[in-house]
């Protein structure tokens, strides 16, 4: 069933205002002209969308449903438009990146720099969060592309593998552990720690490991930043267990030794999340389209299944 947009917008019109002749000198047509449209939804409907009263309308049931239905559409026209006009002034999209702090001082910084010198004029903007925060901000609408690790619990959002990633140790300079070439939790399970976040997913499995081993951890300091614990560290503090990979030690200094955690459990996997895929905006897509080379194969293989199914 077609429907005509003018048809709509003086039927909103007329809801609106609860008056046919309001409605038509809103619209600047003639009332006859207004009630011939509404006389033509209804008889589209197969149903009556209005009560005609002495002093103006009344909508029926069938009549608030197609009000918030058309509403919706105008609103979804308004923001074709602005995207489209974004386009034509040469701001290509707007992409809202949350993101864990292993992903924002690893891989992300490289991958955002990569995107935009092939798109440019896009706008990106990115806040650290837990991986709880990340996935919560994608189920609510408040980010539209989401950096988190495979520790952290995830329903409701579609997700694809994008980097791996491995616990180390960081040793403050002159520790007694420091010449080791890898470490095991037990190893490390007395010494006093600056911890991560405390609903971080990196606190839960420490802890975990932990328990698993009778004890409890003796977490001296609690902070966010990645950067800021390797600076602790370096003041001997106490040690840190931090999810770093090769970049990482050209930006420590002070003598802090990192050391693999030789653990089946510290190797983890990041993901890259959206709500919904389908629903996504075009910069988005493309987003993920790049940096999920799997993905971007799948998507292809759906299109060509769907092209050789209409030419059969």
């Amino acid at each position: 069933m077609r429907y005509d947009l003018v048809s709509l917008s003086i039927f909103v019109a007329v809801a609106e205002e609860q008056n046919l002749t309001h409605a038509a000198r809103r619209k600047h047509t003639a009332v006859s002209a207004v009630s011939k449209r509404i006389a033509e939804l209804e008889q589209q409907v197969g149903t009556q969308l209005m009560l005609r009263l002495p002093r103006g309308i009344e909508l029926t049931p069938a009549g608030h449903s197609l009000l918030y239905h058309a509403r919706q559409i105008f609103r979804n026209l308004e923001q074709m438009e602005e995207e489209l006009s974004d386009y034509a002034a040469g701001v290509r999209g707007h992409i809202r990146i949350f993101t864990i702090s292993a992903a924002l001082m690893q891989y992300l910084p490289r991958a955002v720099s990569q995107f935009l010198t092939n798109y440019p004029q896009t706008d990106i903007d990115i806040e650290e969060h837990t991986g709880v925060g990340v996935v919560q901000g994608l189920l609510e609408g408040n980010a539209d592309v989401g950096f988190f690790s495979s520790w952290t619990p995830v329903s409701g959002v579609e997700v694809w593998p994008w980097q791996h990633d491995q616990l180390s140790v960081l040793l403050g300079p002159g520790h007694p552990l420091e010449k080791r070439s890898s470490l095991k939790m037990e190893d490390i399970v007395d010494e006093k720690i600056i911890g991560p976040h405390r609903d971080s997913a990196v606190s839960h499995i420490i802890d975990r490991e932990a328990r698993k081993l009778g004890k409890t951890l003796n977490i001296s300091l609690r902070i966010s930043s990645f950067v800021s614990m390797a600076e602790l560290v370096s003041q001997q503090l106490g040690i840190a267990i931090l999810p770093v990979n090769e970049i990482v030690p050209a930006s420590l200094h002070r003598g802090v030794r990192i050391i693999p955690l030789a653990e089946p459990w510290a190797k983890r996997e990041l993901l890259i999340g959206v709500k919904d895929f389908k629903l996504a905006s075009p910069s988005v897509k493309t987003l993920i389209e790049t940096l999920t080379p799997a993905h971007r194969h799948c998507v292809q293989e759906e299109g060509n299944s769907v092209r050789d199914a209409g030419l059969r």
